[in-house]
């Protein structure tokens, strides 16, 4: 599960796996300039409108050893094109074609990299043990089902081929068992897990607060709360913390989230998503046979309209 921490992240940043960049060694992107916009009733989608992003996610987790604090940060970029295949007022698909993918990890004396774009020669982090299948997310295409007026996204496609990469590049070490990231790559692929991802990145202002499902083994929602197209998160009204059970019987390890809390923005720009960021932090306490390790998380993320390469 430690590979997928960054996927994991953008299920619960999905809140999902930059500053980085996925775009060409060579140049920078030059952003696109942020519009000056009031809330609308939605996105204007028309067919065959397209436009280059870049999303990232950072995820910070920081706990006390041994008297020594700890801090672990990981990155992940998509660079994607997004297009526009079919547009009606009530219901829009998207195609997501990603074609780039960036992720680090660092630690106390560890610094871990995958670039998918790495020119010949140079190493794009493949074999890494931690990131390297990470690299199976470039030149995925995932086809996105949204409601225009609202951004609530009922059904993404094209996780199924993302774990049948993973699943190649770590295959089963016995013929008859099942490949060693199977399990956590469905979790983190399936059209459930990356329909909340999208359902984030498009989100619309509403009237009233919206419950946004983090998924498993959470299985609890936060509270999304919009003033413009500004918004806050947190528990629902009553509620103080979430709880889990991570692994049962005989040795049972259980986690309860607190304290947590966010905020985010969102654009429209010329009928299609704008500039958008957010974060969100949250303490976690897990407990086991041994004494409680309690951590820090922070979560942020950006989506960045890039201009496309003439």
């Amino acid at each position: 599960m430690r590979r997928l921490l960054l996927i994991g992240g953008l299920a619960l940043a999905a809140y999902a796996p930059i500053t980085g960049g996925l775009w060409s060694a060579d140049a920078p992107p030059t952003p696109t300039p942020t519009p000056t916009v009031t809330p609308a009733p939605g996105y204007a989608f028309t067919v065959g409108a397209n436009r280059l992003y870049a999303y990232s996610v950072k995820q910070t987790v920081a706990w006390n050893s041994a008297g020594d604090e700890l801090i672990y940060t990981s990155t992940l970029t998509w660079k994607f094109v997004l297009t526009v295949v079919e547009a009606t007022p009530e219901r829009a698909l998207l195609s997501a074609t990603i074609l780039r993918i960036q992720a680090t990890h660092e630690g106390p004396g560890s610094r871990r990299l995958v670039d998918s774009g790495a020119k010949d020669g140079q190493d794009d982090g493949g074999n890494d043990a931690l990131l390297g299948h990470l690299l199976a997310l470039n030149g995925a295409i995932l086809s996105v089902v949204v409601d225009p007026r609202t951004g609530q996204v009922s059904g993404v496609t094209g996780g199924d081929a993302i774990i049948a990469r993973i699943n190649k590049r770590a295959p089963a070490a016995t013929p008859g068992d099942p490949p060693p990231l199977d399990a956590a790559a469905r979790a983190a692929f399936s059209s459930d897990a990356l329909s909340r991802i999208w359902s984030q990145l498009l989100a619309l202002p509403s009237a009233s607060p919206v419950r946004v499902p983090l998924g498993p083994p959470l299985n609890g929602e936060v509270e999304r709360t919009w003033q413009g197209f500004t918004y806050t998160l947190g528990l629902p009204a009553g509620g103080e913390r979430l709880q889990a059970t991570l692994v049962g019987d005989p040795t049972p390890v259980s986690a309860v989230l607190s304290d947590l809390h966010g905020s985010g923005t969102t654009t429209v720009d010329g009928g299609l998503p704008g500039s958008g960021k957010g974060e969100l932090a949250f303490s976690v306490s897990f407990q086991a046979l041994t004494q409680p390790v309690a951590q820090r998380h922070t979560l942020t993320w950006e989506l960045t309209p890039l201009l496309s390469p003439r």
